[in-house]
């Protein structure tokens, strides 16, 4: 949500591509979006019935998914203005009450009760080392405020409940200087608008969330899914390691495009290089890439579970589009990435469809690809190991499989190419990094969040042609849009919920992305994902 400068999208839904119109029941060959993205009816009634999340920490350990009991928040490199509140969300999955508690290096910092079906705001203070500085001059001074590698002992907070929940952490959680703890006060916000220095409300204008994965679904093994930073103007890439056990080690090997320098206890690593480090619980090591090279595509490997986030401190999407913001989302561990994907251009603000910037991610050298829905403009038929392709602004859907697992992110747009027809200072939206989630590890049930204090939140629902979806208990009767001979997407605009915490529950396994928009702020992540062990560790 930093400021830069914007183009017209291209007006060619991507629910549309060639053939004739589709029904739940009947795919058809393609079918198109209306100009709002959302509507219509349809459907057939019935509860699904399907409760796949578990009921006890020692069931959540087991069955491996975001569910879980144990998690380690994590603050990363972002220039937002330190009046705004990092904070992470808790959902409770369960038919219990959970007891949250949340401890730093061993002291209790907050704890909440968590109803069945409801949620709570733990905001936590900001640990700078890992956050960085806020320039007073602005916008424009942002640069004064780029951070370095750092090693930061109990960097972490460590969050565990009593039932198993979803966590959601937030980079800052509010976006318009409301809201907050009680009795926060907001007089000492800036209240400029970043492009030219202009009266403005106060806006965070730089920010992201993640879904954050429990600790005994976690692995020692991660292929880093950074946003491309090559040539970024702000900072390189950045990526976080937090160790959840004791004496771990670890190592990095860099990617042919990576470098970092020397900071912070960090040694200067060149591309291809290797770097070992050891972890305890809570430590976290913060890497920054020099400006000009990209960490994504780098390989991290540890002898004890670990958690590692993809960050970037601000990034413009397209780098050539207003405005910069600050990216992360978890970095899935190698061992749960699949070999197929849908990938469906993200409902923007009003429902229109934008487009989104996606990027490919090899594990394994010759994987090779196929596009069964027809290939996307500079999409890759191979990938090697590190590999990382960007594809640009795609405003298609489009079906990927490969004949070895890899990765697929998503990342929304800019405000001045998300609503280039809106005054400069009134745009909604701006970069946002989600991982996309592999057909493998779709599920029947998603208890998720959606914040309340921004404008607008949507659903992007991947589901086969059949499936009967409940949201909230109301079935969902927006049209079914194909994108594969299997899968489609349905588009559905969110209510409030029970205060933000929403269930979803299907017949079949779907896939569920939950966005959100602002003014040049907005969120996008998964509503939830499996994390089922279904492919090989990296060879070491």
């Amino acid at each position: 949500m930093m400021l830069l400068a914007g183009a017209c999208a291209a007006e060619r839904s991507p629910d549309a591509p060639a053939g004739g119109g589709a029904t739940a029941a009947n795919p058809g060959g393609s079918g198109g979006d209306s100009p709002s993205g959302l509507g219509g009816s349809g459907g057939s009634g019935g509860a699904p019935g399907v409760d796949d999340d578990p009921q006890t920490c020692a069931d959540a350990a087991v069955r491996k998914s975001y569910i879980g009991c144990d998690f380690w928040p994590t603050v990363t490199a972002n220039p937002v203005e330190e009046i705004f509140d990092y904070a992470v969300v808790v959902a409770n999955a369960g038919r219990e009450t959970a007891e949250v508690t949340v401890t730093r290096a061993g002291a209790s910092v907050a704890a909440a009760e968590v109803p069945p079906g409801g949620l709570a705001t733990l905001y936590l203070p900001w640990v700078f080392e890992l956050k960085g500085s806020f320039s007073d001059d602005g916008c424009s001074g942002l640069e004064d405020g780029v951070p370095s590698s750092v090693r930061a002992a109990g960097g972490a907070y460590h969050l565990t409940s009593t039932r198993p929940v979803a966590v959601y952490q937030f980079n800052p959680i509010e976006y318009a200087g409301q809201g907050g703890p009680p009795g926060k006060d907001w007089q000492s916000c800036q209240d400029r608008f970043c492009l030219d220095d202009s009266p403005a409300p106060c806006f965070s204008h730089t920010n992201d969330a993640s879904l954050l994965f429990p600790s005994t679904a976690l692995t020692g093994n991660y292929r880093i899914t950074n946003y491309s930073t090559l040539s970024n103007y702000m900072s390189g890439s950045v990526f976080t390691i937090t160790g959840t056990e004791d004496g771990t080690n670890v190592t990095v090997k860099l990617s042919s495009r990576a470098m970092l320098a020397a900071a912070g206890g960090i040694p200067a690593t060149g591309p291809g290089g290797s770097l070992d480090l050891s972890v305890d619980a809570g430590d976290v090591v913060e890497l920054v890439g020099v400006t000009g090279t990209d960490l994504g595509g780098s390989l991290v490997t540890a002898t004890k579970p670990v958690q590692v986030l993809a960050v970037a401190y601000c990034a413009m999407v397209p780098r050539d589009v207003r405005a910069c913001d600050h990216l992360e989302e978890s970095v899935v561990p190698v061992e749960t990435l699949g070999r197929r994907y849908i990938v469906n251009v993200p409902t923007g603000p009003s429902g229109q469809l934008p487009g989104h910037v996606v990027s490919l991610y090899g594990n394994v050298d010759g994987t090779t690809l196929s596009y069964p829905s027809g290939r996307p403009p500079g999409a890759p038929t191979t990938l090697d190991a590190g590999d990382v392709v960007e594809l640009g602004v795609v405003t298609n859907n489009f079906e990927v499989i490969g004949d070895h697992e890899f990765a697929v992110n998503s990342y929304l747009l800019g405000a001045q190419l998300i609503e280039p027809l809106v005054p400069s200072g009134s745009q909604k939206g701006d970069p946002s990094q989600t991982v996309v989630v592999a057909v493998e590890q779709y599920r029947h049930k998603y208890v998720f969040l959606a914040p309340l204090d921004y404008d607008e939140s949507y659903v992007d629902i991947v589901q086969p042609p059949g499936a009967t979806i409940l949201l909230d208990g109301e079935e969902v009767r927006e049209p079914f849009r194909p994108i594969s001979a299997d899968f489609g997407v349905v588009r559905a605009k969110l209510g409030p919920g029970n205060a933000g915490a929403h269930v979803l529950t299907a017949t079949s396994p779907v896939g569920l992305q939950v966005i959100g928009y602002g003014s040049y702020t907005s969120y996008n992540y998964p509503g939830g994902i499996d994390l089922k062990p279904i492919a090989p560790p990296p060879p070491r």
